[in-house]
């Protein structure tokens, strides 16, 4: 009875290894084509950033040489956003050449291609995002001001002039009681100077 259970367990492997046989020739095989490489790169996804060598953005330089300075306000204006008000002097030609400038420092270094020049770079508002140039003073020197205090304010009187605290055009700081007022050498030399008679 061993012997025959053997004796069917080969008989119906044999069997089914026939039949597998003999159903897999009646199939059509899957077509599997491999894949073409140039499907293979247009399914991944595209980078985010362009890589560092096609990058423009990332450094910038330039080559002024003798250029009005108000060609060199307007390349800055665009690089970085921020307003120029030139206050006349336009026409005033500088020289920057400068290489691989990272972009965040093009205003800094603008800024000290101005004071080679003569000219000084100032923000008029809070926000940094419009500057003044104006020819550079010369030294600048505490001045004690004449003040008054009343209700309506503290005023300064700078030579024959009357300013409020608000509208004062230097910038002023209190010591000991006093007002004083960081203002150019030169104009301080004029206030300080006896009338001509």
């Amino acid at each position: 009875m061993k012997a025959l259970n053997n004796l069917l367990f080969v008989a119906s492997f044999f069997c089914m290894s026939a039949l597998m046989i003999a159903l897999s020739g009646c199939t059509k095989p899957e077509k599997k084509e491999p894949p073409p490489a140039t499907r293979q790169q247009s399914q991944q996804p595209a980078p985010s950033t362009p890589p560092p060598s096609f990058n423009r953005s990332a450094s910038v330089s330039v080559d002024f040489d003798n250029a009005a300075l108000s060609e060199v306000a307007q390349f800055v204006t665009h690089q970085t956003g921020k307003g120029f008000i030139l206050n006349g002097s336009g026409d005033k030609t500088v020289s920057w050449i400068e290489y691989n400038i990272p972009r965040e420092k093009i205003l800094d270094s603008f800024a000290a291609t101005l004071t080679a020049a003569g000219l000084v770079m100032k923000p008029t508002t809070t926000d940094r995002k419009v500057f003044t140039v104006d020819k550079a003073e010369d030294l600048q020197v505490p001045y004690k001001l004449n003040f008054a205090t009343s209700s309506r304010g503290t005023f300064f009187l700078l030579g024959q002039s009357v300013y409020s605290r608000e509208q004062f055009p230097f910038p002023v700081s209190r010591d000991g009681g006093h007002w004083y007022a960081m203002i150019p050498k030169s104009l301080a030399d004029s206030l300080l100077s006896p009338p001509v008679k």
